[in-house]
């Protein structure tokens, strides 16, 4: 146990991935063996009992492989450099999650519209409308003294 922690510390993390694997392949196994025994049941207590068990060692099978990952690939302590001088739209999402996926990275479920045209031709204005008689408030500006 000695040497072990010796080698961690000095940065030797073999063992630690040896047994991250292990426990993996030892998880998916108990998946597969309870998946499997739950098919031989004969009663529905039976079967969500056992598929209760089997999904359970799948989940952490799944997040031993992901300990796994990250020990091998560990995340950037710097994640994003911001450097611009104007306006910039900055989208954080999980690294996992694919952009298009219709994940969201945050808390609601919400879909954006895209952008809608302003203009209807290219160069061309809008009409706004018949421009405003002039009243007190909306007089032309004059040089004062």
């Amino acid at each position: 146990m000695k040497k072990a922690g010796e080698e961690a510390v000095a940065g030797n993390l073999g063992r630690v991935e040896r047994m991250l694997v292990n426990q993996a392949m030892t998880l998916d196994a108990i998946f597969n063996d309870m998946a499997q025994r739950s098919r031989r049941q004969d009663t529905f207590k039976g079967i969500e009992v056992l598929m209760r068990l089997a999904l359970k060692a799948q989940a952490q099978a799944r997040s031993t492989a992901e300990a796994l990952a990250l020990l091998k690939n560990p995340m950037p302590y710097i994640k994003q450099a911001n450097m611009t001088t104007g306006p910039q739209q900055v989208n954080n999402s999980y690294a996992g999650t694919p952009s298009h996926s219709g994940i969201q990275a945050g808390a609601g479920n919400f879909q954006s519209e895209p952008n809608k045209l302003l203009e209807a031709d290219h160069g061309q204005r809008l009409d706004i409308g018949a421009q405003a008689a002039a009243s007190r408030a909306n007089q032309k500006l004059e040089t004062v003294g």
